[in-house]
């Protein structure tokens, strides 16, 4: 970033009901500390009297965040240039220049600005994305959000059947958050109700879900007969059955909600230019193409893999030191494009012939999941950032008959 045409610099730090301002104007080289409510309306405001009272040049902000209200409304400020300062950054000037560990709201504030003043060229401007790319971008992280709350309640579940009603497990068929399971706990939410059912009713409850094979009715109705509650005691079984209704109806709702997300999402993404090249990607289905999409897109037409892999976190750190090298996972990285990565690493395991062999080759030589998952999207990174780059599609024979090439030029 370049410091040649602005004005004034504002560290702030934000909070939920005032934001500490500091101001520094570098052409008299003064400094004001001011307090602003966070409201739209008190914040917006002030914002129109900072560009009325610096009429020329930028108006750099230097705050801790990438995405939220306060950045909504800068944004869209055409003079406004945004500089997102990692908080992890911020921390380590704070120990730097406050020994003691003393933190208050208007010595972040001015840290914040000291930082971007003195170190512009290690900080970037926060630009606008398109409109697809940031509603799309917002959708695939809001259903992400549902995705975990849903996994959330199913955990519950499971272990609140295992406190009362372990046959559930069995009875009511898997995945445990599946349609039929939900139907069967809604209408027997213990054994004793189960057992009182008639077996024709109960059979044809399962026919009615795709769920009638015969050596699992046998098995299913053999339990029923031989099952025995946990306890019988209405204390201990009624606030559990409650429980139980009140877990089940919230994974209702959430599927219904995520259901809603995957439509908006699918209608977003039929729109989003070079979507064809994600889509010919193995494992990228309906879930983690659009994420894959946003990941590249963010990136421009021209993306580098180095960038994506050291943005995404999934390039190790190295730390040397003389003789010694030492190379880790890196700690410090955005979860969700990490996790992207990684989870498209895995759904490429299977159909993926090449990929199959990776993981095979080195789980066999006692490597962990997790760190063979990240070298397998370090090598899908470089993959389809030049994919992007070309605009053409992922053909498996073609990159496999490339490898062999280069290995026999070696």
């Amino acid at each position: 970033m370049n410091l040649d045409e602005v004005s004034i610099v504002i560290g702030i730090d934000w909070a939920d009901r005032t934001h500490v301002c500091c101001l520094v104007d570098r052409k008299v080289a003064s400094r004001q500390m001011v307090q602003v409510g966070a409201s739209a309306e008190a914040f917006g405001a002030w914002l129109d009297t900072v560009e009325q009272h610096y009429p020329e040049g930028k108006i750099v902000v230097a705050v801790e965040r990438s995405e939220g209200a306060l950045v909504a409304m800068l944004l869209p400020r055409p003079r406004m240039a945004v500089v997102p300062v990692n908080p992890v950054v911020l921390h380590r000037f704070r120990q730097a220049f406050v020994p003691s560990g003393a933190k208050d709201d208007p010595g972040d504030a001015a840290l914040l600005a000291d930082i971007v003043l003195t170190h512009a060229e290690k900080f970037a401007v926060l630009r606008p994305a398109a409109e697809l790319l940031a509603e799309l971008s917002a959708l695939v992280r809001e259903r992400r959000h549902w995705m975990d709350a849903h996994t959330k309640l199913v955990e519950q579940l499971i272990a609140l059947l295992k406190k009362y009603y372990p046959q559930a497990l069995e009875l009511a068929g898997k995945p445990v958050a599946s349609p039929m399971t939900l139907a069967f706990l809604r209408r027997w939410p213990d054994l004793p109700a189960a057992q009182r059912a008639k077996w024709s009713t109960l059979e044809r409850f399962y026919r009615q879900h795709h769920s009638g094979r015969a050596e699992i009715l046998q098995r299913r109705r053999a339990l029923l007969r031989t099952a025995r509650p946990v306890s019988e005691q209405a204390a201990y079984v009624g606030p559990c059955r409650l429980h139980l209704v009140a877990i089940v109806r919230q994974i209702e709702a959430v599927n219904a909600s995520i259901a809603e997300f995957d439509a908006a999402i699918a209608e977003q993404y039929a729109r989003a230019p070079g979507h064809a090249v994600i889509d010919s990607l193995p494992g990228a289905g309906p879930a983690l193409a659009p994420r894959l999409w946003v990941a590249c897109a963010a990136e421009g037409d021209q993306p580098e893999a180095t960038t994506l892999q050291l943005k995404s976190g999934i390039a190790p750190v190295q730390r040397q030191s003389g003789g010694s090298k030492v190379v880790c996972f890196r700690w410090a990285r955005p979860h969700f494009l990490h996790q992207t990565w990684t989870e498209f690493a895995y759904h490429s395991i299977m159909p993926c012939s090449w990929a199959r062999d990776y993981y095979r080759g080195r789980k066999a030589k006692g490597h962990s999941a997790g760190a063979i998952l990240r070298g397998l999207a370090f090598k899908w990174i470089r993959i389809v950032a030049r994919l992007w780059k070309d605009q053409i599609p992922y053909n498996e024979s073609l990159y496999l008959r490339r490898c062999s090439a280069r290995r026999a030029a070696a």
